[in-house]
């Protein structure tokens, strides 16, 4: 039968997105509005700092834009007025001259107080943190009266997004280059069309149960490894997957053709060296050195040493004595179907 071959690579867990909180206005800590460890959606309030310095700062500012506004219009009104008049010479061009700036002067004047309102009431806002997007937020890094600020590089906690969630893991630049024909053409499929290629096997021997894509390889190979960073993305829907977890990242690389194999309990290993017992022609037994290649589910492949057509004993051989005639049954074939098999990951996908 034709065996899919596996090659498993270490990879590490993280977060489709990361972000640190922190205060972009200094003031003192007011309020906490989340749960540590929890899910929250985008929008939702994190911290809280005291707003009244700010919304003081903000009315302030306010009055002064309402002062300079009417400065604004009271010379606007006294430019209209002295424009007519230097029309019927009433008054001189110099006069009209000097209203005329006053006038530009006032209202450049009146354009920045307004900024300041604006800026006042940014500051306000800042004061409440909330949620860049949905994720999952972490221990809180600072406490409730604590003086936060922008100028400190305190970061308040960190959030990840974690659905989908990335893999990323590291392949040689031989693999790299073997796959780099199906990394250009599955980069070129519409991302709702890309097939899954990974399998994640955790830490404590499970296999996740939902399948990877491939998200991209990063820009330059490590010169200090000789590797490429591979990331993947995995659905995260129930956030078992949390940033920072090592995982075992499964993928199919090619297909050995019509590949001979044998149930795994007929192969022998003495000493290093594989062994298979067969049943002649005479339904006698015999022993044979025979090398293996890749296991897939229960069988094992035979790459030398065994043909086509031969009879291989499972079980039993062990009790029979050499020289020994024998009644063979037929022992049910095992068969992989219970082992995934994904599309190739060094074969170029269909467009």
């Amino acid at each position: 039968m034709d065996v899919p071959i596996f090659k498993e690579w270490v990879g590490t867990t993280n977060g489709y997105q990361n972000a640190d909180i922190l205060a972009r206005v200094t003031g003192y800590l007011v309020r906490q509005d989340y749960v540590e460890g929890s899910f929250v959606k985008a929008g939702t309030v994190l911290f809280q700092i005291d707003p009244r310095p700010f919304e003081a700062t903000l009315e302030q500012a306010k009055a002064q834009y309402a002062q300079a506004y009417a400065q604004a219009q009271l010379a606007e009104i006294t430019l209209q007025r002295n424009t007519q008049l230097v029309k019927n010479n009433v008054i001189s061009q110099q006069q009209y001259d000097t209203s005329y700036q006053s006038a530009k002067a006032t209202i450049a004047m009146a354009s920045a107080a307004k900024a300041n309102v604006d800026s006042a009431q940014l500051n306000l806002q800042f004061c409440t943190l909330v949620a860049p997007f949905d994720g999952i937020v972490g221990i809180a890094q600072a406490q409730i009266g604590s003086l936060v600020g922008s100028g400190s590089n305190v970061v308040l906690t960190k959030m990840s997004q974690v659905d989908p969630i990335k893999v990323v893991f590291p392949i040689s630049e031989q693999e790299y280059l073997q796959a780099s024909a199906y990394i250009n053409a599955y980069s070129a499929l519409p991302k709702e069309r890309r097939p899954p290629l990974f399998q994640l096997l955790l830490a404590n021997g499970e296999v996740y149960p939902y399948k990877g894509k491939f998200d991209f390889a990063n820009r330059q190979v490590d010169p200090n490894t000789g590797t490429i960073q591979i990331t993947g993305l995995f659905p995260n829907p129930d956030h078992i997957l949390r940033p920072g977890q090592y995982a075992m990242v499964k993928a199919r690389v090619a297909d050995f053709k019509n590949a001979i194999v044998v149930p795994q309990a007929a192969v022998t290993q003495i000493q290093g060296t594989y062994q298979l017992t067969l049943l002649n022609s005479d339904n006698t037994l015999s022993t044979r050195t025979v090398e293996v290649g890749p296991t897939y589910g229960p069988l094992w492949v035979i790459t030398r040493g065994l043909q086509s057509g031969e009879t291989v004993v499972v079980s039993g051989p062990q009790k029979i004595e050499p020289s020994m005639k024998v009644v063979p049954t037929a022992y049910p074939t095992p068969t992989p179907s219970s082992v995934e098999t994904p599309r190739p990951f060094f074969t170029p996908p269909r467009h």
